[in-house]
């Protein structure tokens, strides 16, 4: 009995989680070809074609034709077809409106269907430009048109249904560039990232930007916010990005970003999987609490994914800010970074001027020689020769033999004595640097009758590398 009624609510919970899936993943019926995926005045998401509108109602499309061609016609003339890479659509004045990607072209939403309201040409001079209303008024920043990356904010005046250019009262004007993530809140223009290039090569090898700044349309200046946090992966968007809450919403394949501009914050939101089909060749839209995305590359279907989710524990987030001014925001950290960077500069090259100063010098301390890395023991007479002949110009006879012994001996046994005794160094320094006369007798310069002992390397004392560090000279 209780095998069947786990099998029963096994078999209720499969039920309802294909319903809840298929409800959020409704195809796009094969007769549409060619149309924009937007989201109307009313919070309807809908399929424009240019012979009428999908709406979706009841997980499934409704289709309402238009009462006439007029705008397959306007679409025909135009010579662009009616798809998301060509045209972006924003809700003005409670009215849908359709523009064209590389601006120019505006059609508003009149009587169920679409006609054209600007007076002005499909110039192409801004495509991929970042578009946001202020005040029922479109407007564009940057893009990319007639070779070139455009860096200023142009807008379209329903008044005498032309574009103008904002003007601005910037010394300051950020890299000129096409495809920018934004926000516009609070009088503010919010921007970060997009992508830009040499203008003279293909748009294919063009690369991400980095920085976050701001234009404020009171003060008509421009304010460089920063870097962006090396931790947001992408930083750049076709299309402007759905807003929920205070934050726009950025979904790739394993993540959903939430990006807040005026709190500098960012939070992702780990779905491993969910956005893998997402197609970024359209847009995201939110209606209620719900993200709409297409899903698919060859066959179509729109896709939900309900944003209230994000609340449950089980979702791993990570959190941290937009820009990373920390350490310019806090003097002592710039210094103290300054000093240390000072520091480590000046230890790597008195590392290298320490490299170089014992290269070729044979080294000695109490107990041996040493000379790139290998060592040779002494005795302490030895040694003491060594620091003679490190210090004087040359160490004589008489010298050496108050190092051999302090007896009286006669002349031809000191003689021997100092024969073996350097015989002996030089075989030990030609075993540690191959130098066969790395000690050799020679004549005092002013008395020839004086003999002397000169070494053909150059003999040092060896140091700490600490001591070394701190030396000025």
């Amino acid at each position: 009995m209780k095998f069947l009624i786990n099998s029963i609510v096994l078999i209720f919970f499969l039920v309802a989680h294909s319903l809840s899936f298929s409800q959020s993943n409704i195809p796009i019926p094969d007769s549409i070809n060619s149309f924009v995926f937007s989201k109307g005045a009313n919070n309807q998401i809908k399929l424009i074609t240019p012979f009428g509108n999908h709406f979706l109602k009841d997980s499934a499309f409704i289709y309402e034709k238009f009462k006439s061609l007029d705008f397959s016609k306007q679409i025909n003339d135009i010579g662009r077809p009616l798809n998301n890479n060509e045209y972006r659509s924003v809700v003005l004045n409670e009215k849908l409106h359709l523009f064209h990607n590389g601006g120019g072209v505006v059609f508003e939403e009149f009587e169920g269907s679409f006609r054209r309201v600007d007076n002005s040409t499909l110039h192409l001079n801004q495509a991929s430009g970042f578009y946001f209303e202020i005040d029922n008024r479109l407007h564009l920043y940057g893009g990319y048109g007639l070779w070139t990356h455009k860096e200023y904010i142009t807008f379209y005046d329903p008044t005498v249904k032309q574009w103008d250019i904002n003007y601005h009262n910037s010394n300051y004007v950020p890299t000129a560039r096409w495809k920018a993530i934004g926000d516009y809140a609070d009088d503010k223009l919010y921007v970060l990232g997009g992508r830009t290039g040499d203008s003279n090569v293909a748009l294919d090898i063009d690369f991400d930007l980095d920085d976050v700044f701001l234009y404020d349309f009171e003060s008509g200046m421009f304010k460089n916010l920063g870097k962006v946090n090396p931790f947001l992966i992408k930083t750049y968007s076709n299309f402007a990005l759905p807003k929920y809450e205070s934050s726009i919403v950025l979904t790739t394949p394993e993540k959903i970003t939430m990006i807040d501009f005026a709190n500098n914050e960012v939070v992702e939101n780990i779905i491993l999987g969910e956005f893998l089909s997402h197609n970024s060749r359209f847009p995201c839209f939110i209606v209620d609490n719900s993200l709409y995305y297409i899903s698919g590359f060859d066959k179509f279907s729109v896709k939900s994914y309900d944003l209230t989710n994000l609340n449950s524990g089980e979702i791993q987030k990570n959190i941290y800010p937009l820009v990373d001014n920390s350490a310019e925001s806090n003097p002592f950290k710039v210094v103290l970074i300054g000093f240390v960077s000072l520091l480590f500069f000046w230890i790597i090259m008195k590392l290298f001027v320490f490299q170089d100063h014992i290269k070729d010098l044979i080294l000695y301390d109490k107990s041996g020689i040493y000379y790139r890395k290998r060592f040779v023991s002494m005795s302490a007479a030895e040694i003491k020769f060594i620091q003679l002949l490190s210090s004087e110009p040359f160490v004589s006879a008489s010298m050496l033999n108050e190092i051999l012994s302090d007896k009286e001996y006669s002349k031809s046994h000191l003689t021997e004595l100092r024969d073996k005794f350097i015989l002996k160094l030089k075989a030990k320094i030609e075993s540690l640097t191959g130098e066969k006369d790395g000690i050799y007798e020679t004549k005092h310069k002013d008395d020839k009758r004086i003999k002397s002992y000169k070494a053909n390397s150059a003999f040092k004392k060896k140091t700490s590398f600490i001591i070394h560090l701190f030396k000025i000279k």
